[in-house]
């Protein structure tokens, strides 16, 4: 979901006209000496965002919200500046690695890209312009060159662009357009710019929160996006696996390898190859056949165990509209659970497992009717009755689901631990523990009027906790949050609070308040008639003596909250790839039961912290919108200077006006 943004022209704010900004950009920039032969005058590397472009594109053709500055340039320089579009990963959590693999790769690339010009066009002066997950690696770049340790020297360097960067803040960069209120999500580079101050644009829309968050009043999705943006799936050989590493992997999907779309076809043809009757089967199109199917299944079943395809996310994709994606992707979902999708892999690795071993001892097909290929026919045939209802699914939904499917982790993990941490700061925990504790005690005193007042207080308090149960897996929730390092010590509080609570079994809990909230106000009404009729002490006492029983499962259920203990959750919860133990909540913070953290809660509901928290979540914080483009796609439109030019206007004219300077 985007967020919300006011009219361009009522959220900018003029630092500055546009000549003064461009001028003190560009009194830096070195000028540019002859070319040598067969080199372009300038190299202009841009580097495109999230999903805009894939590792074998084509890097003369411009593409995503840089292809317009791309295309000035080159209409206004022609041959003389050379136009490279950065072909690189450009993804996210969706094809078996993580946005800081991604970025990890665009700097390699652009690290060779500019090193190869450079070493072959000594007189050849550079650009650099990123946007979103670009800039990200941009901006880094340009703090390696200013700082001495780049593929060029910052002499060689006219200009930098950036948009939408997530480390905005950085000394040295010059902010145009209106000013961010904080810095960006993945951390202000601790070097600067260096030698390169002074020759960095950066454009930030101040409602975008991935190039402008104040992490100080949002410490938890703070830690959050810093984790996101910088942990690797793959950390360095040889140090110890942190928590942040540990989270990063368990947010991986790889989808990179999975078919859904041929996934019936490819089931039906492997039925087909192994219930002939006659003639011989091909062993290695049965083992291609059957690895496709597991690459299918296996991210699939992943995903549908790792906790982040449940009930409320389910309903999300859902109440999009008909035939998009999102609702696409629910169905799909629905149908793989509705499979026996670990059955389904079991089987699948088997035939593959079977099927390679015999080609590997030099047997390349054998009779259809012979025992191997007998048993891997009936392994087929429960292969097909576990997938049956996925195989059923439409082949344009399985399409058109893949993409929504494979960022789902990072989707949910933000938008419910920031929901869940959101929700457990407003109950009224105090309240709660104590209602439960009076209410046995009113019905034990057969109170019918003190009972139904208790429970209805108990209702009220209960329901934001009742829509939490019934919509997210708390314990999951709960090993996210314990694995982030929040130096504000909210995400701990929180992950200890809704470990409590993932053992409740609140549903229930609020049914039985419900139930003797009835019985009392049924016995209330004997006790108390209305005008003119007589009070029936007997009813009254026949619908008293129904609340004991419901009153001693109430007590029974209760004390599961009231003496509750926070306890390690396993780290499988998070996802399968994890395979490190977390331990982050310390023997110590352990023993710390509800009630003891009663206090701390009720603190943190008071503090900044909880309102701006509350305040992200209110905006509609879509997790996967740093990701993808689509969460800041405002550059167009933004309007960066008196002269009215928006940002991708303006930062055209600005590198253009820096090369012809420097000529």
């Amino acid at each position: 979901m985007p967020i919300p943004r006011p009219n361009a022209h009522c959220a900018v704010t003029l630092l500055t006209v546009a000549t003064l900004a461009t001028s003190s950009l560009a009194l830096t920039a070195p000028a540019i000496a002859s070319t040598q032969s067969g080199c372009a005058t300038t190299f202009n590397l841009f580097i495109p965002g999230t999903w805009e472009i894939t590792e074998d594109a084509d890097p003369t053709v411009p593409v995503g919200m840089l292809k317009s500055i791309a295309e000035r340039l080159k209409a206004e320089h022609g041959t003389a500046a050379q136009i490279y579009t950065l072909p690189y990963m450009a993804s996210a959590f969706d094809n078996g690695k993580t946005y800081a693999d991604s970025k990890a790769d665009a700097l390699t690339k652009a690290n060779a890209a500019l090193s190869e010009v450079a070493d072959r066009c000594s007189n050849t002066k550079f650009t650099i312009t990123g946007y979103s997950q670009g800039a990200d690696a941009a901006g880094d770049l340009a703090s390696s060159i200013g700082n001495g340790s780049g593929p060029v020297t910052p002499d060689q360097v006219l200009a930098v662009g950036l948009l939408a960067d997530p480390g905005a803040g950085t000394k040295g960069e010059s902010v145009v357009g209106p000013k961010p209120s904080g810095q960006g999500i993945a951390d202000p580079r601790p070097q600067g710019m260096g030698k390169l101050s002074g020759r960095v644009a950066s454009i930030c829309d101040p409602q975008d929160l991935y190039c402008s968050i104040k992490k100080g009043s949002s410490p938890l999705l703070g830690s959050l996006g810093s984790i996101l943006t910088t942990a690797s799936s793959s950390p360095t050989p040889g140090r110890a696996v942190g928590g942040n590493s540990r989270l990063a992997t368990a947010l991986v999907s790889d989808f990179s390898k999975a078919d859904l779309p041929g996934f019936a076809s490819t089931a039906n043809g492997l039925t087909r190859q192994l219930s002939a009757t006659e003639g011989t089967v091909d062993l290695a199109q049965v083992a291609a056949s059957a690895t496709e199917l597991v690459n299918t299944i296996n991210p699939l079943a992943e995903l549908l165990g790792s906790g982040a395809a449940n009930t409320a996310a389910n309903g999300q994709l859902a109440a999009a509209p008909a035939r998009t994606p999102e609702n696409n992707a629910s169905k799909v979902l629905d149908s793989a659970g509705q499979s026996d999708l670990t059955s389904a892999l079991t089987a699948a690795t088997t035939i593959a497992d079977a099927a390679t071993k015999l080609t590997d001892h030099g047997t390349a097909t054998l009779p259809a009717n012979s025992p191997d290929i007998t048993a891997l026919g009936a392994t087929a045939g429960r292969l097909d009755s576990h997938v049956a209802p996925l195989a059923s699914t439409p082949t344009d939904v399985l399409s058109s689901a893949s993409g929504v499917l494979s960022v789902l982790k990072p989707t949910v993990v933000v938008n419910q631990v920031l929901g869940v941490a959101t929700g457990v700061t407003s109950l009224d925990m105090p309240g709660i523990l104590a209602n439960l504790t009076l209410l046995p005690q009113k019905v034990a005193a057969l109170d019918a009027q003190g009972a139904h007042k208790v429970a209805g207080d108990l209702n009220n308090q209960f329901s934001p906790l009742v829509r939490m149960a019934a919509e997210v897996d708390l314990t999951w929730v709960s090993q996210v949050l314990s694995v982030i390092p929040d130096p504000s010590g909210y995400s701990q509080v929180a992950s200890l609070l809704t470990s409590i609570l993932a053992n409740v079994d609140i549903i229930k809990l609020s049914n039985l308040v419900g139930q003797i909230q009835e019985i009392a106000w049924a016995a209330i009404e004997k006790l108390l008639p209305p005008p003119g009729q007589l009070p029936d002490l007997l009813a009254a006492g026949a619908a008293m003596t129904g609340l004991v029983p419901v009153g001693l499962e109430l007590a029974s259920v209760a004390v599961n909250m009231l003496s509750g203990k926070a306890t390690k959750t396993s780290p499988i919860l998070l996802g399968k790839q994890s395979t490190t133990a977390a331990a982050t909540i310390t023997n110590q913070t352990q023993s710390l039961d509800l009630p003891a953290l009663a206090g701390s809660l009720t603190t943190m509901a008071n503090s900044q912290d909880a309102s701006d928290l509350a305040s992200l979540v209110g905006e509609g914080l879509d997790a996967a919108s740093f990701f993808a483009s689509g969460a800041h796609q405002n550059y167009n439109a933004l309007v960066v200077d008196n002269a009215g030019r928006n940002a991708i206007l303006w930062m055209a004219d600005w590198l253009n006006l820096q090369i012809s300077r420097a000529a």
